[in-house]
């Protein structure tokens, strides 16, 4: 099982930029976290880059091969009001559903807003070659599109209560038949807390075949700021990750994700991006700066709870959202934890 979710943050704790997580924050975070069973391999935190927008959010990776799932589902049935009903509901059908059992990984999402708990969401994970990030196995095929929509419909009714709209489901069919053939179709969201039954559906793409995917799939916002956040995430991405909203219909808004496991000191393009994301308005040169000379590195320890010693890595990826003519940018601080016997 992964290693126990407060121990692993006290243990980045004194890496964490406090210009992007503000230490209050950190403190009530990391006290809330206690609540989180031994369930994930992926710790993050999601930090708004923007000047004066201190917001921060939490989420976490489970994964089905570890064990993780089941101490997940336990930590439910122990704490029954620790992610929603719809994420409390899917988890505990993921092990046993026919639709869901093949997804390698469940996300839970924590939207922090004020002094209260958090407001929790779930992605599902509906491609069985993909878990932490949306990269696939080397050479893996993609999922039946009888099987894909299958979970998607099934997990998308768990966590709205209710069944999606048959527009909502189509969108996402129409979407994932027009990838191109190194394109995925990875996770799918409901977020009823922020009102509406919209599904966020998450993809991933070479970046040179975004374009003309969103044109084919009739897709409403503007392309020439998604040309704008492309640019700006730079040429060295090949691939990233688009996330779109729908409803009665695809929405205008989109997000783009660019990931790579390397970091700022051997992959110089990160640095390229944050200045353009910069130059858009979209990201703070403060925050930047924390995030490229604080977070990246890793480390091993010996956490009290774990059975061996721990290596946990620090990586960050960036996140690019196109509303209207604008761009916002937001970083997510990943924690990947595994266990070592070095």
């Amino acid at each position: 099982m992964p290693p126990v979710p407060h121990e692993v943050l006290a243990a980045v704790a004194p890496h964490v930029p406090a210009a992007l997580v503000a230490p209050a924050q950190l403190q009530a975070l990391a006290e809330w976290s206690r609540r989180l069973p031994s369930a994930f391999n992926w710790l993050g935190f999601e930090c708004r880059l923007a000047e004066g927008d201190p917001r921060v959010d939490f989420a976490g990776c489970c994964e089905a091969w570890d064990g993780g799932r089941d101490h997940l589902v336990a930590g439910l049935a122990r704490d029954p009001e620790l992610c929603g009903p719809g994420p409390s509901a899917l988890v505990r059908a993921w092990p046993n559903d026919p639709a869901l059992k093949d997804s390698p990984s469940v996300w839970l999402e924590f939207d922090f807003v004020g002094a209260g708990p958090p407001a929790a969401f779930a992605f599902l994970c509906l491609d069985p070659a993909c878990a932490n990030t949306f990269r696939a196995h080397r050479g893996a095929e993609r999922p039946p599109m009888v099987a894909l929509m299958a979970a998607a419909e099934r997990g998308a009714t768990l966590l709205l209560g209710h069944a999606p709209s048959a527009m909502c489901i189509d969108s996402l069919r129409r979407a994932a038949e027009a990838l191109p053939a190194s394109g995925r179709a990875l996770h799918v969201a409901a977020t009823p807390h922020r009102g509406g039954d919209d599904l966020r559906i998450h993809y991933a793409l070479l970046a040179g075949d975004v374009a003309g995917w969103l044109r084919r799939i009739g897709w409403p916002g503007d392309l020439a700021t998604v040309e704008r956040a492309l640019a700006a995430i730079g040429d060295e991405f090949r691939q990233v990750g688009v996330q779109l909203a729908a409803g009665d219909s695809l929405r205008p808004a989109l997000g783009l994700e660019a990931y790579v496991s390397r970091g700022p000191a051997d992959f110089p393009a990160w640095q390229q991006t944050f200045a353009a994301l910069a130059a858009e308005g979209a990201c703070s040169p403060a925050k930047a700066r924390a995030l490229l000379d604080d977070w990246w590195g890793h480390g091993t320890v010996s956490l009290p709870g774990a059975p061996w010693r721990v290596a946990i890595h620090r990586q960050f990826y960036v996140k690019t959202v196109v509303d209207g003519d604008r761009l916002q940018a937001k970083a997510y601080l990943a924690i990947f934890p595994r266990y070592t016997l070095l």
